[in-house]
């Protein structure tokens, strides 16, 4: 793929956000993956009041009347509940099959999703910015991109009915293109998130954002998922492992929703790149931003284990002459770095973290994402055709 923005020769290492627990707990979650939902979701026609007789009618009545009862029994234990984080746990709503129905209606979808699409005006230093927001939880927490609250001094944010609410910004990572801010107030009607995981090339993906507001309504781009575990250059940075959609992300759009056929939102809007082709857009995968969020949240800010390289991507006939697949060619080595400490060279090829394949600079990138300061981790390297392994003490990267 070529385009204008991409720098895919050089970079610096630095491993992203680790995944940690859900915002939510299992059971409570705001979001469910397709899968879960129909694996755990009855078949509508599976049986009618008539076909079950009175032995089923006896079967849904026993089950309420315990369901009520444990209900009764968990909050006689939990106590009154006094932060904001465990009301939004019994508040969160239960998300049934219908939630996630397919919807041949782009229009009846974008309806759907309105009410958790925001815009956002961002203030500082250089005037106002203008992006987009998506709400993720009732209790106002909303994701959007870096870039568009980036220096800002105060957030004012523009709900569908025309609303306006201050915005405190929590947090933001570069890195990822992702920030986090909390909205004043309170009942906001969250999007469903949705996941990656088993994500398809071909698939729809649908773009939503709100440039003006509720002066227009929202703004809607369909397409594909073009490609995964992308690469693109934004701002003098290199964001990896992005959703490649065919159409590009509208000015004013960015922060704004990356979401699937049901209504599931996989992605939030990042960037755009300019090829031969046409321009083309990037949403950072959904998993990511809402591991990303959930560090912001409990520690106000994102720690990545570093390694402390730079390197490019070994590929084509240079990946021939060393009879493997691909790797991270390793080109400089920072002074004081665990990668110094663990007795990394510059020409040394990265081909896997603790047995997992890598084939490129940007997926050593990814594969360190699972991994904190401090983590003990086995890198395979091959130095003048031989296979070695080395242990390294992932640092915190320098400020």
């Amino acid at each position: 793929m070529a385009a204008g923005n991409l720098n895919p020769m050089e970079f610096e290492e630095d491993g992203e956000e680790r995944p940690v627990a859900p915002l939510l707990p299992q059971d409570d979650r705001l979001w469910r993956h397709p899968s879960e939902v129909a694996g755990a979701a009855p078949d509508s026609h599976a049986w009618r009041w008539g076909s079950g007789g009175p032995h089923m009618m006896t079967v849904v009545a026993l089950t309420a009347c315990i369901s009520v009862l444990l209900s009764l029994g968990v909050l006689a234990v939990v106590g009154p509940l006094r932060t904001r984080i465990a009301v939004e746990r019994v508040a969160a709503p239960v998300m049934a099959d219908a939630d996630l129905a397919p919807l041949n209606d782009v229009a009846a979808l974008t309806d759907r999703m309105r009410p958790a699409i925001t815009q956002v005006i961002a203030t500082g230093a250089s005037g106002e910015r203008w992006g987009s927001g998506v709400i993720f939880r009732s209790d106002g927490m909303m994701l959007t991109a870096h870039r568009v609250v980036a220096g800002a001094d105060s957030l004012r944010v523009v709900l569908h009915d025309g609303r306006e609410v201050e915005g405190k910004l929590l947090g933001s990572d570069p890195d990822t293109e992702i920030a986090l801010v909390d909205l004043q107030g309170g009942d906001y009607r969250p999007a469903l998130l949705g996941s990656t995981v088993g994500l398809k090339v071909g698939q729809p993906a649908i773009t939503i954002g709100s440039p003006t507001g509720a002066a227009t309504g929202p703004l809607v781009r369909v397409g594909v998922v073009s490609a995964v575990g992308q690469q693109v250059g934004a701002d003098g940075r290199n964001l990896v492992d992005m959703i490649q959609t065919d159409g590009g992300v509208d000015p004013g759009c960015a922060g704004g929703a990356l979401v699937d056929a049901r209504g599931a939102v996989i992605g939030i809007a990042a960037t755009n790149a300019t090829t031969e082709a046409g321009v083309i857009g990037f949403a950072t995968p959904i998993d990511v931003a809402r591991a990303v969020a959930a560090q912001l949240m409990n520690e106000g800010r994102v720690s990545r284990g570093w390694l402390g390289i730079e390197g490019d991507s070994l590929a084509g006939e240079a990946a021939s002459a060393a009879h493997v697949r691909g790797g991270a060619v390793v080109k400089n080595v920072k002074s004081g770095s665990p990668a110094e400490s663990a007795g990394l060279v510059p020409s040394d090829i990265i081909t896997a973290v603790e047995g997992q394949p890598v084939i490129s600079m940007p997926q050593l990138m990814v594969r360190l994402r699972s991994y904190r300061p401090g983590d003990t981790v086995s890198l395979s390297v091959l130095r003048d055709g031989l296979a070695r392994t080395l242990k390294v003490r992932l640092g915190q990267r320098p400020a």
